[in-house]
């Protein structure tokens, strides 16, 4: 029999075992559970009109039914004391007009990502690694009427057209903005609700945090300030949670202050409190009878080449709108910071010609070359950390590809 011919390229080493994310919680205090289940099943689960008003209502129908629970409690539970009631009373705020039993890792810190992909099956991504939670909701039941509830509050469609659905909730947590995608059951192979909640910081994390925690080095902060000042564009990759919109939305501030700024994105998670001369716009499709228009990012660019815009910032290249990283922004002198999904530098530019080539006819060469006509550093992140540093160095015109400078590759251990 013939043999493989192949070099082992991994340890060998399968990961067959999820490490644990421990959360500390009230809702897994079965005494406390025990009590809230008999709250909320006589106030919340046999009130459904009353709740559902509450939630789209005036602030009066929100605290007549916070009432009914406190007059539920003080009659059913006389002999606890005080703080246990108050206990008993947030847990069921957040049950009703917030995030429930993820409540605990939507304040945590370190959490950037959180996954419920049935009810007794919640993920988390905590300082770039992956975990599964202990947290878990009472029923499939009381996760799908939580999962309505959230859908009536973020005012996202239930019905299968709506079976993909995302928006931000910008005031619902002090401390974090969070980006909502919904897939309903109807499109889920497993025919469960899935949700998964994207936390962006409303106080940026300090350049000193993300030193602390292995994004970056002294050294790469001054390199980073030093291509900002000269003018350079920057493309940032990685995976999904890799740190490339927390250090882009760092590097929004360094921006000299004389400088004009369009940031286009679709959900609110880049931001600046300090820069003068930044405008954002997201996405948007308004519906109207039977009429869908769509506001995309292609259309926002396009505009703000009427705009007098010196730095074209996209959240995220997905599609048609990288066209204009080649074309119109770049031919007005504009310079452009964005990220994308890739799994190296190098390889970002082709994944940003092909988006390019969604809405295009150009070759990819001619688009390659496209970009030489400003100074650009593509930036590489994994695990919040950056991996690698590159800059465009010029056109091979015999060979027909870019040339490239290797600033920096993380060793590997």
């Amino acid at each position: 029999m013939s043999k493989l011919n192949y070099k082992t390229k991994s340890d060998g080493q399968l990961i067959q075992k999820s490490k644990y994310y421990n959360v500390k919680s009230f809702y897994k205090d079965s005494e406390l559970m025990d009590m809230f289940l008999r709250l909320k099943a006589n106030v919340c689960d046999l009130n459904p009109a009353l709740v559902t008003k509450c939630i789209t209502g005036t602030e009066q129908d929100f605290i007549l039914l916070m009432n009914r629970a406190k007059d539920f409690i003080e009659s059913m539970f006389p002999k606890n004391g005080l703080e246990e009631k108050k206990i008993l009373l947030e847990m069921f705020r957040e049950c009703v007009f917030g995030y429930y039993v993820l409540t605990p890792l939507i304040v945590a810190k370190d959490v950037s990502d959180i996954k419920v992909l049935d009810f007794d099956h919640i993920v988390v991504k905590a300082n770039g690694e992956r975990y599964v939670t202990d947290i878990r909701f009472s029923s499939e039941e009381d996760y799908k009427s939580w999962y309505e509830r959230i859908h009536r509050i973020q005012k996202l469609g239930r019905t299968e057209e709506f079976a993909l659905g995302h928006s931000t909730d910008r005031k619902g947590v002090d401390t974090f903005y969070l980006r909502i995608d919904v897939q309903h059951a109807c499109i889920t192979s497993t025919e469960k609700n899935n949700i998964h909640i994207r936390k962006m910081p409303k106080e940026k994390l300090t350049w000193e945090y993300l030193k602390e925690n292995g994004m970056l080095t002294d050294e790469m902060m001054e390199y980073l300030a030093d291509r900002i000042l000269a003018g350079y564009g920057f493309l940032i990759s990685g995976r999904g949670g890799s740190g490339k919109s927390t250090l882009l939305n760092n590097m929004l501030d360094w921006i000299p202050f004389d400088q004009s700024i369009l940031v286009s994105q679709e959900s609110d998670e880049l931001y600046s409190n300090v820069h003068p001369q930044i405008q954002f716009e997201h996405t948007m499709t308004v519906r109207k009878k039977e009429v869908l228009k769509e506001f995309t990012l292609e259309d926002e660019l396009r505009l703000g080449l009427l705009q007098d815009i010196d730095n074209f910032i996209i959240g995220e290249i997905k599609g048609g709108e990288a066209l204009h990283v080649f074309t119109t922004a770049m031919s007005t002198g504009a310079r452009f910071f964005g990220t994308i999904h890739s799994n190296d530098a190098r390889s970002s530019v082709t994944r940003l010609a092909q988006c390019a080539r969604y809405v295009s006819d150009y070759p990819m060469e001619t688009l390659e070359e496209m970009l030489t006509c400003m100074p650009f550093v593509l930036i590489h992140m994994s695990r919040f950390s950056i991996d690698e540093i590159v800059e465009i160095d010029g056109w091979d015109a015999v060979n027909k590809r870019l040339l490239f400078s290797q600033v920096y590759e993380k060793e590997v251990e």
